[in-house]
């Protein structure tokens, strides 16, 4: 090639043109507490499901003997805040995960009580059992399910998740104290006539064994029992306790039938989305899954349909539980964006005039530079609350001079001279994801 015909293919532009894409991520509405409800059928639950209720305000209200509209962040009739109600919906959320993920009393004691400087320790820890003991009764059929799956695992070792996947946990196997010789332990029931009998000289006969283990279960101080296996060691018998592990174990019982469920439930719906024919129509194109929510790609201009076919997917997948599942989807342009009504809906502006631009002009510019990773000022509300939503990215319609030093700085990043040049890049940038040149 000489240099005339380099300078020819030098200049060649290559043009790729596709459909601008937005990335669509949803997850299931409180999965865990209606796992919860499926698997342990219990009938609180399933009722409260039924009828839309919030998982965390039912938990705690029974708990705590509260009326259950009291215990709701938002008031149910007029849509008020409800401090008081917030606080115990947050106990709610922690009554779940000690129930889901097996927490102990005095762990549930200190996630609710932890910070509180005027109870003692046992304070906590006794009103901690008290919520948790009720939170049991109230829900017997989840309590009858929580000891099930521990039944299950002392006797085959493992627990299963709705699909049949197991999980093996074999400390719920081990007995709680074990009895074993040490260097010099001589078996007291030997026959020094009896040649046979000194084969077993270094065993620990049954009888003595089943009388310690006896023993040992019948102590309820923990003092007894280490001052118990001091004195075996000098008899060179080593006790091991597997009281910790045993209880280890009976915690991931049940967090392991729920989370594995929580994974076959999330599996069904990749299947059944990318099965789906009216998915495959418009475009939609799955990434990948993060815990229980999908990733997925969607054409710009089918956005909406793509939010309806995806939620709608995933809720079929839960087609057997006996109520209705419901996802939560949101809709970017990248990953932890804005979302695409909050980019679309504000007024472009006509041109860069500081002093004409309208609060959704400015917005517009906000809302963009922020898709660009650029960190505007956070202003406090007229009340002096914190900002929430958009407002607290920064896109509040106010005009600052951090705001113009971003569109500025963006501006020298591009080698953009003009402000209507400025308009068109960074628009096209944010919903293309092109780079004009």
């Amino acid at each position: 090639m000489d240099m005339e015909e380099g300078e020819q293919y030098m200049s060649f532009k290559l043009e790729v043109t596709h459909p601008p894409y937005v990335l669509m991520s949803s997850d299931y509405s409180q999965q865990e507490p209606k796992l919860s409800a499926y698997v342990s059928q219990d009938p609180k639950l399933i009722d409260a499901f039924t009828h839309g209720r919030d998982a965390y305000a039912t938990l705690v209200s029974t708990a705590l003997n509260v009326p259950y509209e009291e215990c709701l962040e938002f008031n149910p009739v007029t849509g008020e805040l409800q401090p008081e109600g917030k606080a115990r919906r947050g106990i709610g959320k922690v009554l779940n995960l000690g129930v889901t993920y097996g927490m102990s009393v005095p762990s549930i004691a200190d996630s609710l009580f932890g910070d509180r400087d005027d109870m003692t320790d046992d304070e906590k820890i006794k009103e901690g059992t008290k919520i948790h003991d009720s939170l049991m009764k109230g829900f017997p059929g989840l309590a009858k399910a929580i000891e099930r799956t521990q039944q299950q695992a002392t006797k085959v070792g493992y627990t299963e998740t709705i699909l049949g996947r197991r999980r093996y946990h074999p400390d719920m196997q081990l007995p709680k104290y074990e009895f074993v010789p040490m260097p010099g332990y001589v078996n007291p029931d030997i026959d020094p006539l009896d040649p046979e009998s000194l084969k077993n000289k270094e065993q620990i006969p049954k009888r003595i064994i089943d009388s310690l283990v006896k023993e040992f279960n019948s102590y309820t101080w923990y003092g007894k029992i280490v001052k118990r296996t001091k004195e075996l060691a000098e008899q060179k018998i080593r006790v091991i306790n597997n009281v910790y592990k045993i209880e280890e174990a009976s915690r991931q019982c049940f967090n392991a039938v729920i989370q594995g469920s929580a994974a076959d439930l999330t599996k069904m719906a990749i299947l059944r989305l990318e099965s789906d024919p009216e998915w495959k129509s418009i475009g939609g194109r799955f990434v990948v899954p993060i815990h229980d929510e999908l990733l997925c790609e969607v054409p710009l201009e089918n956005a909406e349909k793509g939010a309806e076919v995806l939620a709608r997917c995933m809720c079929e997948a839960g087609s057997f539980f006996p109520f209705k599942l419901s996802c939560d989807v949101e809709t970017t342009f990248r990953w932890y964006g804005l979302g695409i009504e909050d980019v679309l809906s504000k007024e472009r502006p006509e041109s860069l005039d500081w002093d004409k631009l309208s609060p959704s002009n400015i917005e517009w510019i906000q809302s963009r530079l922020v898709e660009c990773e650029y960190t505007l000022p956070v202003l406090k509300e007229a009340d002096g609350s914190k900002p929430s939503g958009i407002r607290a990215r920064g896109v509040n319609g106010q005009l600052t001079d951090d705001l113009k030093a971003a569109v500025k700085d963006y501006k020298a990043r591009y080698n953009i001279e003009s402000d209507d040049q400025f308009l068109d890049h960074i628009d096209t940038k944010v919903v293309q994801g092109v780079i004009q040149r």
